[in-house]
Formats: C-alpha cells, structure tokens, sequence
C-alpha cells in the first residue's frame, strides 16, 4: 500500500521515521530507500508498506512535482470558487441577462462598430471602444482619427461607458425598482454616441465654411462652401459602414432596455 509522509528522524542515529495521518513508520536504509540523495528532516517522501505495516519502499517526491500538485489543488479550487460565483451570478441575474451583457462586451471591445473605407488603400475597423478614443478629440480631430483608426485614450465618455456596463447590475446593490431601469444605460450610451459622431463629423467639416467667412470670401463663396460641405458629408458617411458589433450590441442593448423596463413596471405594479 503507497502511502505519503514526511520524515521526522533520518537514519544518523538509528531507524528513521516517517510521519503519516497521526502514525509514524520507522524505516532502514538498506533495501528500502531508492533515491540517491540522503534522508532529511521533512523531505516530502511516498512509501510502501506491506501487512504488517513494515516499510519496504521510500522514494523522494521532488519540489517540481510538490509544486505542481499543489498548483494544481490552487487550481481546482479556484475553478470551484469560481464556478459557485458565477451560479450564485446567474441565479441573481438571470442566464439571458448575463449572456446579453458578456455578447454585449464583446462587442463593444472587439468587433468592429463602423468600417471606414475611403479607398482602396483605407480601410478601417472600428470598435465601439475606439470609437469612443475619437469622439474624446472632439470634433477638430475626429476626421483625422478616423482615418487612423482611433485615438488613444476614451477620456470622461470611455468612464461613461464603463459605468453604462454595470446598469444591469445595479439592483444588486440598491433595492429600488427604479434600479432595474440601470438595464437602459447600454442603449443610452449607444444613442448618444451614435448622435455626438454624427454632429462631430458635421462640425469638423463646417469649419472649413468658418475659415471661408473668416476670409471674406462673401456670399457667393458660402454658398460654394456650403454646397462643398454637403458633398464632403455625403462623402464620409458614404465611407463608413456599419459592422457586426454595431448590430450585436444594439440588440444586446435592446434586450437589456427591454428587461430593464418589464422589471421595473412589474416591481411598481
């Protein structure tokens, strides 16, 4: 029978020992002991024992493999931990909820929003994410990013978004029905990023009319800039394509919004 123990006396000064589940087996060298370096106090050791409970076989378990099982016991133990947190989720939440809300997620951090395609030498995917690094340029910038694809940092309006994230969870933490209309935040953030893209690229290009007037080009000019205007905008949204994640996270949102708001009148009623 294998057993695993530690040793708690070497073979210095007589028999050594080995502890194992409360008992102690003692033990010679000769014939027994089949690794090359000597015994040492709490060296991590497997054993053999026959009937009579006499040692007949010590071999040294090694760190490398010490470690490896206690990584893995961390392992599975996390996987349990984790396993019960995400049923307690899904029980609290509710299954179709935390799936919207991860599709949700990945949508708006990986799958393309809007493609721009200006050209056969231009042509880029957009996320939701770095759609949100351009409208932080505000609208002076904003055509250049697009044509690089995004800026780098999403500012106030990237913590807007986040914070839209966790509506579906506010009820969680605050017991108001009202809590359950955190569901709509998804959608709302979507709105007023699709309106403040819009009006931002409209802005960036009337100013190329602002620097027209600023010059004293008159009205012949503004009217000729005002046409070149049109056709710029007609130009750039022609460019840009609505992607899969656009689509993904409106109907994610949608769904969300529309839990949020069965939840809400329900609690009221």
């Amino acid at each position: 029978m294998k057993k695993r123990g530690r040793i708690m006396r070497d073979t210095n000064n007589g028999p050594g020992v080995i502890g194992c589940e409360g008992q102690q087996f003692e033990f010679q060298l000769e014939g027994v002991w089949k690794s090359e370096a000597a015994p040492v106090m709490n060296t991590v050791v497997e054993f053999d024992v026959d009937d009579m409970n006499k040692v007949t076989a010590i071999t040294v378990i090694s760190e490398s493999q010490l470690a490896k099982e206690q990584a893995d016991k961390a392992l599975q133990v996390a996987k349990e931990s984790g396993a019960a947190a995400l049923n307690e989720v899904v029980r609290r939440v509710g299954l179709p909820v935390l799936v919207a809300t991860v599709v949700l997620m990945i949508s708006w951090f990986y799958l393309s929003t809007i493609t721009v395609q200006a050209s056969q030498y231009l042509h880029a995917k957009i996320t939701f994410w770095k759609l949100l690094t351009i409208l932080n340029l505000g609208s002076s910038g904003m055509l250049q990013a697009l044509e690089s694809g995004g800026g780098s940092e999403s500012g106030v309006i990237g913590l807007l978004a986040i914070v839209s994230l966790a509506g579906p969870f506010i009820h969680q933490v605050w017991k108001d029905p009202k809590a359950h209309l955190g569901n709509c935040l998804p959608l709302a953030m979507m709105l007023y990023v699709a309106l403040s893209f819009y009006f931002g690229v409209q802005d960036g290009i009337q100013s190329s009319q602002q620097i027209s007037s600023a010059l004293g080009g008159g009205a012949q000019a503004n009217q000729i800039v005002n046409n070149m205007m049109g056709e710029m905008m007609k130009a750039v949204m022609q460019a840009i394509h609505v992607g899969m994640g656009a689509y993904l996270s409106l109907l994610s949102s949608l769904y969300l919004a529309g839990v949020g708001v069965t939840r809400f009148l329900a609690a009221k009623a």
